[in-house]
Protein backbone atom coordinates (compact mmCIF):
# COMPACT_ATOMS: atom_id res chain seq x y z
CA UNK A 1 0.00 0.00 0.00
CA UNK A 2 1.56 3.29 -1.14
CA UNK A 3 1.72 6.19 1.31
CA UNK A 4 -0.83 8.21 -0.67
CA UNK A 5 -3.25 5.28 -0.57
CA UNK A 6 -2.58 4.77 3.12
CA UNK A 7 -3.41 8.41 3.85
CA UNK A 8 -6.63 8.14 1.84
CA UNK A 9 -7.75 4.96 3.61
CA UNK A 10 -6.84 6.37 7.04
CA UNK A 11 -8.86 9.53 6.33
CA UNK A 12 -11.89 7.48 5.29
CA UNK A 13 -11.63 5.23 8.35
CA UNK A 14 -11.45 8.38 10.49
CA UNK A 15 -14.61 9.73 8.84
CA UNK A 16 -16.34 6.44 9.61
CA UNK A 17 -15.49 6.60 13.32
CA UNK A 18 -16.63 10.21 13.54
CA UNK A 19 -20.10 9.34 12.21
CA UNK A 20 -20.60 5.90 13.77
CA UNK A 21 -21.84 4.99 17.22
CA UNK A 22 -19.26 2.51 18.48
CA UNK A 23 -20.50 -0.55 20.38
CA UNK A 24 -18.95 -0.50 23.85
CA UNK A 25 -18.30 -3.86 25.54
CA UNK A 26 -19.36 -4.38 29.13
CA UNK A 27 -16.73 -3.61 31.78
CA UNK A 28 -14.88 -1.34 29.35
CA UNK A 29 -12.36 -0.15 31.95
CA UNK A 30 -11.39 -3.72 32.91
CA UNK A 31 -10.49 -4.77 29.37
CA UNK A 32 -7.12 -4.72 27.68
CA UNK A 33 -7.16 -3.02 24.27
CA UNK A 34 -4.96 -3.47 21.21
CA UNK A 35 -4.71 -1.66 17.88
CA UNK A 36 -2.92 -1.97 14.55
CA UNK A 37 -2.48 1.41 12.83
CA UNK A 38 -1.94 2.40 9.21
CA UNK A 39 1.60 3.38 10.18
CA UNK A 40 4.89 3.29 8.22
CA UNK A 41 5.19 -0.44 8.98
CA UNK A 42 1.78 -1.28 7.49
CA UNK A 43 0.99 -3.59 5.72
CA UNK A 44 4.41 -5.28 5.52
CA UNK A 45 4.46 -5.59 9.31
CA UNK A 46 1.46 -5.48 11.61
CA UNK A 47 2.56 -3.85 14.87
CA UNK A 48 0.11 -4.47 17.70
CA UNK A 49 -0.14 -1.65 20.22
CA UNK A 50 -1.62 -3.44 23.20
CA UNK A 51 -1.84 -3.29 27.02
CA UNK A 52 -3.97 -0.15 26.66
CA UNK A 53 -7.00 0.68 28.78
CA UNK A 54 -9.76 3.28 28.75
CA UNK A 55 -11.61 4.51 31.81
CA UNK A 56 -14.63 5.83 29.90
CA UNK A 57 -16.44 5.41 26.60
CA UNK A 58 -15.41 8.92 25.51
CA UNK A 59 -11.72 8.00 25.73
CA UNK A 60 -12.13 4.98 23.48
CA UNK A 61 -14.20 6.88 20.91
CA UNK A 62 -11.65 9.72 20.88
CA UNK A 63 -8.80 7.24 20.29
CA UNK A 64 -10.63 5.64 17.35
CA UNK A 65 -11.44 8.99 15.76
CA UNK A 66 -7.93 10.36 16.17
CA UNK A 67 -6.00 7.25 15.12
CA UNK A 68 -8.42 5.52 12.69
CA UNK A 69 -6.84 2.08 13.27
CA UNK A 70 -6.74 -0.66 10.65
CA UNK A 71 -7.73 -3.17 13.34
CA UNK A 72 -9.22 -2.66 16.82
CA UNK A 73 -9.32 -5.37 19.51
CA UNK A 74 -10.35 -5.79 23.13
CA UNK A 75 -9.66 -8.61 25.56
CA UNK A 76 -12.23 -11.33 26.13
CA UNK A 77 -10.91 -11.29 29.70
CA UNK A 78 -11.48 -8.73 32.41
CA UNK A 79 -8.55 -7.74 34.62
CA UNK A 80 -7.89 -5.80 37.77
CA UNK A 81 -4.88 -4.14 36.09
CA UNK A 82 -5.46 -4.26 32.32
CA UNK A 83 -2.43 -2.10 31.38
CA UNK A 84 0.07 -4.25 33.30
CA UNK A 85 2.25 -6.98 31.79
CA UNK A 86 0.39 -10.26 31.25
CA UNK A 87 1.77 -11.83 34.42
CA UNK A 88 0.60 -8.88 36.53
CA UNK A 89 -2.85 -8.14 35.09
CA UNK A 90 -4.72 -10.16 37.76
CA UNK A 91 -7.23 -12.14 35.68
CA UNK A 92 -10.82 -11.94 36.97
CA UNK A 93 -12.71 -13.92 34.32
CA UNK A 94 -13.37 -14.11 30.57
CA UNK A 95 -16.23 -14.18 28.12
CA UNK A 96 -16.79 -17.35 26.11
CA UNK A 97 -15.78 -16.73 22.49
CA UNK A 98 -16.09 -18.79 19.32
CA UNK A 99 -14.32 -17.92 16.08
CA UNK A 100 -15.44 -19.50 12.79
CA UNK A 101 -13.26 -18.53 9.86
CA UNK A 102 -13.12 -19.75 6.27
CA UNK A 103 -9.97 -21.82 6.78
CA UNK A 104 -11.78 -23.80 9.50
CA UNK A 105 -14.56 -24.69 7.06
CA UNK A 106 -13.03 -25.07 3.61
CA UNK A 107 -10.09 -27.37 2.98
CA UNK A 108 -6.87 -25.83 1.70
CA UNK A 109 -7.04 -27.79 -1.56
CA UNK A 110 -10.52 -26.43 -2.34
CA UNK A 111 -9.99 -22.87 -1.23
CA UNK A 112 -8.86 -21.41 -4.56
CA UNK A 113 -11.99 -22.68 -6.32
CA UNK A 114 -14.30 -20.66 -4.03
CA UNK A 115 -15.30 -17.05 -4.67
CA UNK A 116 -15.42 -14.67 -1.71
CA UNK A 117 -19.20 -14.79 -1.87
CA UNK A 118 -19.21 -18.62 -1.76
CA UNK A 119 -16.77 -18.59 1.17
CA UNK A 120 -19.08 -16.33 3.16
CA UNK A 121 -22.08 -18.59 2.48
CA UNK A 122 -20.20 -21.71 3.62
CA UNK A 123 -19.05 -20.12 6.86
CA UNK A 124 -22.58 -18.88 7.54
CA UNK A 125 -23.92 -22.46 7.26
CA UNK A 126 -21.35 -23.67 9.80
CA UNK A 127 -22.20 -20.78 12.13
CA UNK A 128 -25.84 -21.87 12.15
CA UNK A 129 -24.69 -25.33 13.29
CA UNK A 130 -22.76 -23.81 16.18
CA UNK A 131 -25.74 -21.66 17.18
CA UNK A 132 -27.86 -24.83 17.27
CA UNK A 133 -25.38 -26.46 19.68
CA UNK A 134 -25.30 -23.40 21.95
CA UNK A 135 -29.09 -23.12 22.12
CA UNK A 136 -30.16 -26.77 22.21
CA UNK A 137 -27.24 -28.72 23.69
CA UNK A 138 -25.80 -26.17 26.12
CA UNK A 139 -29.04 -24.33 26.83
CA UNK A 140 -27.76 -20.77 26.48
CA UNK A 141 -30.70 -18.33 26.27
CA UNK A 142 -30.88 -16.64 22.87
CA UNK A 143 -30.49 -13.18 24.41
CA UNK A 144 -27.09 -14.11 25.89
CA UNK A 145 -25.57 -14.92 22.50
CA UNK A 146 -24.04 -12.03 20.56
CA UNK A 147 -23.21 -12.83 16.96
CA UNK A 148 -20.66 -10.71 15.07
CA UNK A 149 -19.52 -10.74 11.44
CA UNK A 150 -15.71 -10.58 11.63
CA UNK A 151 -15.41 -8.04 8.82
CA UNK A 152 -13.59 -10.53 6.61
CA UNK A 153 -14.30 -14.28 6.22
CA UNK A 154 -16.18 -15.44 9.26
CA UNK A 155 -18.16 -14.89 12.43
CA UNK A 156 -17.50 -14.49 16.13
CA UNK A 157 -19.88 -15.50 18.91
CA UNK A 158 -19.65 -13.79 22.31
CA UNK A 159 -21.29 -15.08 25.48
CA UNK A 160 -20.80 -12.78 28.47
CA UNK A 161 -22.81 -14.41 31.27
CA UNK A 162 -21.44 -14.71 34.77
CA UNK A 163 -21.75 -18.50 34.49
CA UNK A 164 -19.11 -18.71 31.74
CA UNK A 165 -16.68 -16.10 33.02
CA UNK A 166 -15.06 -18.40 35.55
CA UNK A 167 -14.50 -21.29 33.14
CA UNK A 168 -10.86 -22.28 32.70
CA UNK A 169 -9.10 -23.27 29.49
CA UNK A 170 -9.77 -26.99 30.04
CA UNK A 171 -13.52 -26.54 30.42
CA UNK A 172 -13.65 -24.31 27.34
CA UNK A 173 -11.72 -26.86 25.33
CA UNK A 174 -14.22 -29.54 26.40
CA UNK A 175 -17.00 -27.42 24.91
CA UNK A 176 -15.16 -27.31 21.58
CA UNK A 177 -14.46 -31.05 21.74
CA UNK A 178 -18.17 -31.75 22.20
CA UNK A 179 -19.15 -29.51 19.30
CA UNK A 180 -16.50 -31.17 17.14
CA UNK A 181 -17.49 -34.67 18.33
CA UNK A 182 -13.83 -35.11 19.32
CA UNK A 183 -13.47 -38.40 21.18
CA UNK A 184 -17.24 -38.82 21.20
CA UNK A 185 -18.42 -42.40 21.68
CA UNK A 186 -21.57 -42.48 19.64
CA UNK A 187 -22.49 -45.88 21.13
CA UNK A 188 -23.09 -44.11 24.43
CA UNK A 189 -26.33 -42.79 22.90
CA UNK A 190 -27.60 -46.32 22.13
CA UNK A 191 -29.65 -48.51 24.46
CA UNK A 192 -31.04 -52.01 23.84
CA UNK A 193 -34.73 -51.95 22.96
CA UNK A 194 -36.61 -55.28 22.77
CA UNK A 195 -40.13 -54.05 23.57
CA UNK A 196 -43.02 -53.18 21.28
CA UNK A 197 -45.29 -50.13 21.60
CA UNK A 198 -47.31 -51.75 24.41
CA UNK A 199 -44.16 -52.28 26.46
CA UNK A 200 -44.14 -56.05 25.98
CA UNK A 201 -41.08 -57.94 24.77
CA UNK A 202 -41.29 -58.26 21.01
CA UNK A 203 -38.73 -60.99 20.40
CA UNK A 204 -36.89 -58.59 18.09
CA UNK A 205 -33.90 -56.83 19.65
CA UNK A 206 -33.27 -53.40 18.15
CA UNK A 207 -31.27 -50.51 19.45
CA UNK A 208 -32.86 -47.26 20.48
CA UNK A 209 -31.02 -43.98 19.90
CA UNK A 210 -31.42 -41.55 22.78
CA UNK A 211 -32.97 -38.50 21.04
CA UNK A 212 -30.91 -35.74 22.63
CA UNK A 213 -27.66 -33.97 21.89
CA UNK A 214 -25.48 -35.90 19.50
CA UNK A 215 -27.89 -38.83 19.51
CA UNK A 216 -30.51 -36.62 17.86
CA UNK A 217 -28.01 -35.39 15.26
CA UNK A 218 -26.75 -38.86 14.38
CA UNK A 219 -30.34 -40.10 13.99
CA UNK A 220 -31.07 -37.19 11.65
CA UNK A 221 -27.94 -37.98 9.64
CA UNK A 222 -28.76 -41.69 9.50
CA UNK A 223 -32.29 -41.05 8.21
CA UNK A 224 -31.01 -38.60 5.59
CA UNK A 225 -28.39 -41.13 4.44
CA UNK A 226 -30.91 -43.96 4.11
CA UNK A 227 -33.34 -41.75 2.19
CA UNK A 228 -30.48 -40.69 -0.09
CA UNK A 229 -29.43 -44.23 -1.04
CA UNK A 230 -33.07 -45.24 -1.47
CA UNK A 231 -33.26 -42.91 -4.49
CA UNK A 232 -30.15 -44.38 -6.18
CA UNK A 233 -29.88 -47.34 -8.52
CA UNK A 234 -28.67 -50.50 -6.76
CA UNK A 235 -25.09 -50.45 -8.06
CA UNK A 236 -24.49 -46.85 -7.04
CA UNK A 237 -26.22 -47.29 -3.66
CA UNK A 238 -24.14 -50.34 -2.74
CA UNK A 239 -20.97 -48.48 -3.65
CA UNK A 240 -21.97 -45.55 -1.39
CA UNK A 241 -22.91 -47.84 1.51
CA UNK A 242 -19.63 -49.75 1.28
CA UNK A 243 -17.73 -46.44 1.28
CA UNK A 244 -18.92 -45.58 4.80
CA UNK A 245 -18.34 -48.99 6.34
CA UNK A 246 -15.84 -51.74 5.47
CA UNK A 247 -18.18 -54.60 4.55
CA UNK A 248 -18.94 -57.23 1.97
CA UNK A 249 -21.53 -56.74 -0.76
CA UNK A 250 -24.11 -58.93 1.02
CA UNK A 251 -24.20 -56.63 4.09
CA UNK A 252 -24.32 -53.53 1.88
CA UNK A 253 -27.37 -54.97 0.11
CA UNK A 254 -29.01 -55.52 3.50
CA UNK A 255 -28.60 -51.83 4.33
CA UNK A 256 -30.15 -50.93 0.97
CA UNK A 257 -33.06 -53.31 1.69
CA UNK A 258 -33.65 -51.48 4.98
CA UNK A 259 -33.64 -48.12 3.20
CA UNK A 260 -36.38 -49.40 0.86
CA UNK A 261 -38.52 -50.93 3.61
CA UNK A 262 -41.15 -48.38 4.70
CA UNK A 263 -41.96 -50.29 7.90
CA UNK A 264 -38.34 -50.43 9.05
CA UNK A 265 -37.76 -46.79 8.04
CA UNK A 266 -40.78 -45.79 10.11
CA UNK A 267 -39.20 -47.47 13.17
CA UNK A 268 -35.84 -45.81 12.47
CA UNK A 269 -37.50 -42.39 12.28
CA UNK A 270 -38.81 -43.07 15.80
CA UNK A 271 -35.28 -43.82 17.02
CA UNK A 272 -35.39 -47.64 16.78
CA UNK A 273 -32.18 -48.75 15.04
CA UNK A 274 -31.83 -52.23 13.45
CA UNK A 275 -28.75 -54.24 14.37
CA UNK A 276 -26.33 -52.95 11.74
CA UNK A 277 -22.89 -54.51 11.61
CA UNK A 278 -20.37 -52.65 13.76
CA UNK A 279 -18.55 -51.35 10.70
CA UNK A 280 -21.62 -49.85 9.02
CA UNK A 281 -22.90 -48.31 12.25
CA UNK A 282 -19.54 -46.65 12.94
CA UNK A 283 -19.34 -45.51 9.33
CA UNK A 284 -22.82 -44.02 9.35
CA UNK A 285 -22.14 -42.39 12.71
CA UNK A 286 -18.93 -40.78 11.45
CA UNK A 287 -20.75 -39.58 8.36
CA UNK A 288 -23.37 -37.91 10.57
CA UNK A 289 -20.74 -36.39 12.85
CA UNK A 290 -19.00 -34.81 9.87
CA UNK A 291 -22.28 -33.42 8.57
CA UNK A 292 -23.69 -32.04 11.80
CA UNK A 293 -20.65 -30.97 13.84
CA UNK A 294 -19.90 -27.27 13.85
CA UNK A 295 -16.54 -26.43 12.29
CA UNK A 296 -16.46 -28.74 9.26
CA UNK A 297 -12.68 -29.08 9.10
CA UNK A 298 -10.92 -27.89 12.27
CA UNK A 299 -12.03 -25.26 14.78
CA UNK A 300 -9.93 -22.38 15.94
CA UNK A 301 -10.00 -24.12 19.32
CA UNK A 302 -7.26 -21.90 20.81
CA UNK A 303 -9.59 -18.89 20.50
CA UNK A 304 -12.27 -20.54 22.64
CA UNK A 305 -9.80 -22.09 25.08
CA UNK A 306 -7.69 -18.94 25.47
CA UNK A 307 -8.87 -17.07 28.55
CA UNK A 308 -6.76 -13.98 27.70
CA UNK A 309 -7.62 -13.56 24.02
CA UNK A 310 -8.03 -10.32 22.08
CA UNK A 311 -11.08 -10.22 19.78
CA UNK A 312 -12.22 -7.65 17.21
CA UNK A 313 -14.35 -4.76 18.45
CA UNK A 314 -17.89 -4.94 17.02
CA UNK A 315 -18.66 -1.84 14.88
CA UNK A 316 -14.93 -1.33 14.16
CA UNK A 317 -13.57 -1.68 10.62
CA UNK A 318 -11.48 -4.53 9.26
CA UNK A 319 -8.31 -3.16 7.69
CA UNK A 320 -8.06 -5.95 5.12
CA UNK A 321 -11.55 -5.47 3.71
CA UNK A 322 -12.90 -2.05 4.85
CA UNK A 323 -16.05 -3.91 5.94
CA UNK A 324 -17.68 -3.33 9.33
CA UNK A 325 -17.22 -5.86 12.12
CA UNK A 326 -20.99 -6.07 12.25
CA UNK A 327 -22.92 -6.97 15.42
CA UNK A 328 -25.94 -9.17 14.72
CA UNK A 329 -28.67 -11.06 16.50
CA UNK A 330 -29.91 -14.57 15.83
CA UNK A 331 -33.13 -13.02 14.49
CA UNK A 332 -31.28 -10.87 11.92
CA UNK A 333 -28.64 -13.46 10.98
CA UNK A 334 -30.63 -15.35 8.36
CA UNK A 335 -31.18 -12.26 6.20
CA UNK A 336 -27.71 -10.80 6.77
CA UNK A 337 -25.59 -10.32 3.65
CA UNK A 338 -22.04 -9.14 4.55
CA UNK A 339 -21.46 -7.67 1.09
CA UNK A 340 -24.50 -5.44 1.51
CA UNK A 341 -25.13 -4.99 5.22
CA UNK A 342 -21.50 -4.67 6.40
CA UNK A 343 -20.52 -2.19 3.67
CA UNK A 344 -19.48 0.95 5.52
CA UNK A 345 -18.79 3.44 2.73
CA UNK A 346 -20.65 5.34 0.04
CA UNK A 347 -21.10 5.33 -3.72
CA UNK A 348 -19.16 8.39 -4.91
CA UNK A 349 -16.76 7.44 -7.72
CA UNK A 350 -13.06 7.00 -6.93
CA UNK A 351 -10.32 6.45 -9.51
CA UNK A 352 -7.96 3.57 -8.75
CA UNK A 353 -4.89 2.04 -10.31
CA UNK A 354 -5.20 -1.76 -10.29
CA UNK A 355 -2.13 -3.78 -9.26
CA UNK A 356 -3.56 -7.28 -9.71
CA UNK A 357 -6.62 -9.00 -11.12
CA UNK A 358 -9.56 -9.22 -8.76
CA UNK A 359 -13.34 -9.24 -8.58
CA UNK A 360 -16.01 -8.57 -5.99
CA UNK A 361 -19.79 -8.25 -5.74
CA UNK A 362 -20.91 -5.51 -3.36
CA UNK A 363 -24.37 -4.02 -2.89
CA UNK A 364 -25.60 -6.37 -5.60
CA UNK A 365 -23.21 -5.11 -8.30
CA UNK A 366 -20.24 -7.07 -9.66
CA UNK A 367 -16.85 -5.50 -10.34
CA UNK A 368 -13.94 -7.09 -12.22
CA UNK A 369 -10.61 -5.29 -12.49
CA UNK A 370 -7.40 -6.25 -14.25
CA UNK A 371 -3.77 -5.54 -13.45
CA UNK A 372 -2.58 -2.27 -15.02
CA UNK A 373 -6.12 -0.94 -15.44
CA UNK A 374 -7.21 2.52 -14.27
CA UNK A 375 -10.81 2.18 -13.12
CA UNK A 376 -13.46 4.45 -11.69
CA UNK A 377 -15.48 2.57 -9.06
CA UNK A 378 -17.75 3.43 -6.11
CA UNK A 379 -15.96 4.47 -2.91
CA UNK A 380 -16.91 1.27 -1.05
CA UNK A 381 -15.47 -0.86 -3.86
CA UNK A 382 -12.32 1.28 -4.11
CA UNK A 383 -11.68 0.95 -0.38
CA UNK A 384 -12.23 -2.81 -0.50
CA UNK A 385 -9.70 -3.19 -3.32
CA UNK A 386 -7.19 -0.90 -1.58
CA UNK A 387 -7.46 -2.77 1.73
CA UNK A 388 -7.09 -6.07 -0.12
CA UNK A 389 -3.86 -4.82 -1.72
CA UNK A 390 -5.42 -4.99 -5.19
CA UNK A 391 -5.35 -1.27 -6.04
CA UNK A 392 -3.81 2.10 -5.20
CA UNK A 393 -5.44 5.53 -5.23
CA UNK A 394 -4.91 7.20 -8.59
Amino acid sequence: MHEQTKRFVTAKFGEYYRRTKVEIPTDLWMREWGFVLFDHYYPAKLVMRRHKAFTAEEELVHYLRENAPAHAYFSTAIYKYPTAKMADKDWLGADLIFDLDADHVIGEAEFQSYSYEDILKSVKEETWKLIDFLLNDFGFPENTIELVFSGSRGYHIHIETEEVRGLGSRERREIVDYVMATGLDINSFLVTDSKDKSGKKSGREDLRLIPEGWGKRVLKGLIAFLHEIETMDEKQAIKVVKSVGAMERKKAKEILRIANDETVMSRIEKGQIPRFSDSIWQGLSKSSEAKYSAYADKPDAPVTADIKRLIRLPTSLHGKSSLEVKPLSIDTFDDFDPLVDAVAFGDSLIEISVTRNSSITMKGESYDVEEGEVASVPEHVALYFMCRGVAEIK
